[in-house]
């Protein structure tokens, strides 16, 4: 009979404390940071772009929320993945019609509003 493996107590706590700190990034954000998220009022004037990207074997389904003034201002959120392709794409047109405070679509983004520096 095999022994089950056992660490000692100092080495588990150790190992803990690293897997916490895995989660950090290069600093902690302070609160003008996050002032992103509690300002939110620019989200009611955002185009929402549904995306599907093939990621580990499914098809996620993403809802980009872009500001129709400033494109270069937006938030991207993924929503769910499926296996089948034509599902995924059912779904987000719907999710991109619930989410969207224009249901129609008449907002829009063009990709000539969009500045990406070519360095």
């Amino acid at each position: 009979m095999k022994s089950y493996f056992r660490i000692d107590e100092v080495t588990y706590s150790h190992l803990l404390g690293r897997l916490n700190d895995l989660h950090v990034t290069d600093k902690r954000g302070t609160l003008p940071d996050f002032t992103f998220f509690h300002k939110d009022e620019w989200l009611a004037d955002t185009a929402v772009i549904e995306e599907l990207a093939r990621h580990k074997g499914e098809w996620q389904v993403n809802l980009v929320f872009a500001h129709t003034n400033n494109p270069m201002r937006f938030i991207r959120r993924q929503i769910t993945s499926y296996s089948c392709p034509r599902k995924a794409s059912l779904f987000a047109s719907l999710m991109r019609r619930l989410a969207a405070k224009d249901q129609r679509g008449t907002q829009a983004i063009s990709i000539n509003d969009i500045f990406v520096a070519q360095n």
